[in-house]
């Protein structure tokens, strides 16, 4: 009997251990757990933060190159008119270049049939102050006259350079009229045979000419008209004489 109450009160104390050690490890078993559910719930929570932070940082970016975008298209016009103000700056040149060519007719001994060439400068784009210069070949005329001691013939012509200034206006759009004053030199050749003998009256003499040119602008800078004026060569005989001259040239 003594020994049947002592084997169970051993086996009720290794019962009581083992309960402790159980209970031991149910305790741990529920820490670890309650643990590893914090640790995640931590790291949820982290993953979470950093979504956020990622969606604010991707708003700001979005917001900031939204405002970008809106500053370029607000820049842009200002760009674009500076543009065409540099391609409307240069302005067109006020000077006008002159070319022409003439053929004429003169009433004196010393003019006749005449081939000229003009050129100058119009301070302007169509009108203005007219600079110039023009060279002329008259070829003259060759004529047999009776003299007391017989027949002699004569031949004269003149080569004529001058300077010219006048001004150019638009009568119409299509009509340009350019009063001018030519004041230059004449080369005269006179030249005398009678009964075998023969002389010569040459020289240089002081030239001018007041003179109306009017012109139809046919286009692209071509015209075509006609020329008036009245030459006067000084110290020669029957030397002053309108003359008449078609002209055409272009204006550049």
């Amino acid at each position: 009997m003594k020994l049947t109450m002592q084997k169970w009160c051993w086996i009720g104390l290794i019962l009581c251990a083992s309960g402790s050690v159980w209970a031991a490890a149910d305790d741990d078993d529920d820490k670890t757990a309650a643990e590893t559910k914090k640790s995640k719930s931590s790291k949820a929570d982290s993953e979470d933060s950093a979504a956020k932070d990622d969606t604010a940082k991707g708003s700001a970016d979005k917001d900031e190159s939204g405002d970008d975008e809106d500053e370029t298209v607000t820049k842009s016009p200002p760009k674009k008119a500076a543009a065409k103000e540099k391609v409307a700056a240069p302005s067109k040149s006020n000077t006008t270049i002159n070319l022409g060519a003439l053929l004429g007719y003169g009433t004196s001994p010393f003019t006749r049939l005449g081939l000229a060439l003009r050129g100058g400068v119009t301070l302007g784009q169509k009108e203005g102050l007219y600079l110039g210069g023009t060279g002329t070949l008259f070829t003259g005329t060759s004529v047999t006259q009776s003299r007391l001691t017989g027949q002699a013939e004569r031949t004269r012509k003149a080569i004529i350079l001058g300077a010219e200034v006048g001004y150019d206006y638009l009568a119409t759009d299509d009509v340009l009229l350019r009063p001018y004053m030519t004041l230059g030199v004449a080369m005269v050749s006179d030249h005398t045979c009678a009964t075998g003998t023969c002389w010569d009256d040459n020289g240089a003499k002081l030239t001018l000419a007041p003179g109306v040119q009017s012109v139809y602008l046919i286009g692209s800078g071509i015209y075509a008209g006609a020329d008036l004026r009245y030459q006067i060569i000084m110290g020669a005989s029957d030397s002053s004489a309108a003359v008449v001259s078609l002209t055409a040239g272009a204006r550049l």
